[in-house]
């Protein structure tokens, strides 16, 4: 069942109202920025994200009908944000290190994923689940990798743990998240 106040947006949205940007500032502008800042810790750039993620919203919205609005605008904030990085790093870009969260499913299993429309919305939220059973190391070290795009060496720095460990319990986690997805029904075996 959508969120009433995110299908308000929506509707917004979808109608071209002007006040859906002011909407949706008031409810998630923080939290797009706290995104934004996370991955370019810069305020400028972090702004100007925030923005152009408004912007992003009202070129899509419609013809894109989101089932859910907030993922919906911080997978747009995150893709901005991306491209920014890309933008500043494009000579330095070392691939090994910039796994993007959705190319973490890649990593987990090469057996296809198995989605239905009705299970869309749900693959985020089952992912949710499983990091909220890990441990809080474990998922701490997960979202700097595959959320804030950390490599393990800055793993290693900010956790104060050896390389060894840092992959082994990535390591661990893809494959204990493969065997969740895979229990239920997001991959085919």
């Amino acid at each position: 069942m959508e969120n009433r106040p995110d299908s308000k947006l929506i509707a917004l949205y979808q109608s071209r109202s002007e006040i859906a940007i002011s909407e949706t500032k008031s409810m998630y502008g923080r939290l797009i920025y706290s995104v934004a800042h996370d991955l370019l810790k810069n305020n400028y750039d972090a702004e100007e994200c925030e923005n152009d993620t408004y912007l992003g919203l009202w070129k899509s919205i419609p013809p894109a009908k989101p089932k859910n609005f907030k993922a919906f605008c911080l997978k747009i904030t995150r893709n901005l944000a991306m491209k920014k990085l890309d933008y500043y790093h494009a000579e330095k870009k070392d691939f090994a290190k910039t796994i993007y969260y959705e190319d973490v499913l890649n990593e987990v299993s090469d057996l296809e994923l198995h989605l239905r429309d009705e299970k869309e919305s749900d693959l985020s939220q089952c992912i949710d689940e499983f990091l909220n059973r890990l441990d809080k190391k474990k998922r701490i070290i997960f979202v700097l990798r595959y959320w804030q795009l950390m490599s393990v060496k800055e793993i290693m720095k900010k956790c104060g743990m050896s390389k060894s460990q840092i992959e082994t319990i990535l390591c661990r986690i893809r494959k204990q998240l493969r065997n969740w997805l895979v229990e239920r029904k997001f991959y085919r075996e």
